[in-house]
């Protein structure tokens, strides 16, 4: 019997999640699409007409998570010729401020989505993963990271952590599975804000965060966080769900998803990132480096 590979992915609302799947179903690939924002959106009937096929999920809720869990099964026992292929976990938000400005419900959420979400849905993926790489399927878990895993930056701090952990989550999984048939593997891709939703909710997430301030952190942080934004919102806002273009990016993701053996690591680095990631391995003093983050990171304060 001839198998047909079967991919579920998160994420899938815009951006780089939209561009994957988008990807995964021309290549002929049965997608399963989880999108945050439900299926009767431009993005789903776009996937949709791809012969994708969209459905509601939101990876911070367990009995979401259940429900599109349900949805693959009913494809794979409705079709005996189906088999899970892979797990994608793409979803992933943002925001930019000092750790010390942002409340529980921001940075909380940043490490449910970016971290816990994955955990959750390889949790419940797992099982039929595995027992089709008992059969030699060769099927593969791939979390997508971020530089920010790589190299803790200022103002990132919940999302770096929320990165590094996946980063050290994907590899001690790795290590777990090694010689069973299911490999787990990192994408890490370049940046690539203004043309995803990664930051959507920066501009109404300021309003929570100055609200939050008290009158000790006000004259520290209250004209910082304003500049900081106003420098930062005209460059995110929401851009349409297609508007990924990077082939070198969807390529080196197709390598991860179509390698007969997958690597630990998938990385896109324009030559900016390589070169600035290149200097901050080097065992400069402190300030040097972070003079360097500075520079890369080019924010007006």
């Amino acid at each position: 019997m001839k198998w047909i590979r079967v991919v579920a992915i998160t994420g899938c609302d815009s951006g780089l999640g939209w561009a994957l799947a988008a990807r995964l179903a021309r290549e002929g690939l049965v997608t399963v699409a989880g999108m945050y924002k439900g299926t009767n959106t431009e993005a789903s009937k776009a996937l949709r007409a791809l012969c994708a096929h969209p459905h509601i999920l939101d990876v911070t809720r367990p009995e979401s998570i259940a429900n599109f869990y349900d949805y693959v099964k009913c494809l794979l026992e409705k079709n005996p010729n189906y088999r899970l292929y892979a797990l994608i976990n793409n979803a992933g938000v943002m925001t930019i401020a000092d750790y010390e400005v942002q409340p529980p419900e921001i940075f909380e959420n940043t490490i449910n989505v970016n971290l816990m979400g994955p955990m959750r849905m390889v949790s419940t993926f797992l099982p039929e993963l595995r027992k089709n790489a008992s059969e030699g399927f060769k099927p593969r878990i791939i979390n997508v990271a971020s530089h920010c895993g790589l190299q803790p930056l200022p103002g990132f701090a919940p999302y770096s952590g929320s990165k590094a952990g996946l980063l050290a989550w994907t590899r001690a999984l790795r290590l777990e599975h090694f010689g069973t048939g299911l490999s787990v593997a990192a994408f890490i891709p370049g940046g690539f804000v203004s043309i995803s939703n990664l930051m959507a909710n920066q501009k109404s997430q300021e309003e929570i965060i100055l609200k939050h301030l008290n009158n000790e952190q006000k004259p520290i942080y209250e004209t910082k966080i304003k500049t900081l934004n106003n420098y930062l919102c005209p460059n995110v806002q929401a851009p349409s769900f297609d508007a990924m273009k990077d082939e070198n990016l969807i390529e080196t993701f197709m390598k991860a998803v179509l390698s007969e053996n997958p690597k630990l690591q998938y990385k896109v680095e324009s030559w900016r990132y390589k070169f600035y990631y290149t200097l901050f391995k080097i065992p400069f003093p402190e300030i040097v480096h972070l003079w360097l983050i500075k520079k890369f990171l080019r924010f007006p304060v």
